[in-house]
């Protein structure tokens, strides 16, 4: 089972993934981590999620990019829900990090990075997936900005269409 939660920053995706996570029943819970730490506001924002999931039994699994094979590494996967926290992360960890997208910043990688997340999907009992989405009109994002708000969005559109439940918080 997928679960997709999209919506703007701060608009309560996290907790209600937690909730979630909480409600399948699965004896286990896999929190997913993808977030570079890469100053103080990003120090921040992981302190505030390690708190607000302290006591949840949740096991906190730390990987920034390249998550395909996951699922092989976790105990139990059949029988756990991974959250997965969060796409808009992962998309930019692979899109910065990973020369091979160097010069392929197409429709080729946001098939890459969903087909990664569906080997993951298809190995646990439960993902619930968090994202986020970013208005590009009017924006005055650069250009480097602006391809990585694209990438996203064709990320997110595949992976709502092949969720089995979606819950858009926008």
């Amino acid at each position: 089972m997928m679960t997709v939660i999209i919506g703007t920053p701060d608009s309560g995706k996290s907790a209600l993934a937690e909730e979630l996570a909480l409600q399948t029943g699965d004896p286990y819970r896999y929190y997913l981590a993808t977030m570079k730490v890469m100053d103080d506001a990003a120090a921040e924002r992981v302190a505030k999620h390690r708190t607000q999931r302290a006591g949840k039994g949740f096991v906190t699994v730390e990987r920034e990019r390249d998550i395909s094979d996951l699922a092989e590494s976790l105990d139990h996967a059949a029988q756990a829900t991974v959250l997965l926290e969060c796409v808009s992360n992962l998309v930019g960890n692979e899109m910065h990090d990973d020369p091979q997208w160097a010069n392929l910043k197409d429709e080729r990688f946001a098939e890459a990075v969903v087909s990664d997340i569906v080997h993951l999907a298809e190995r646990v009992h439960h993902l619930i997936i968090v994202t986020n989405t970013y208005a590009q009109e009017d924006s005055g994002y650069d250009d480097d900005t602006c391809l990585y708000v694209n990438l996203l969005d064709k990320v997110n559109e595949r992976l709502i269409l092949i969720a089995d439940r979606t819950i858009d918080l926008r």
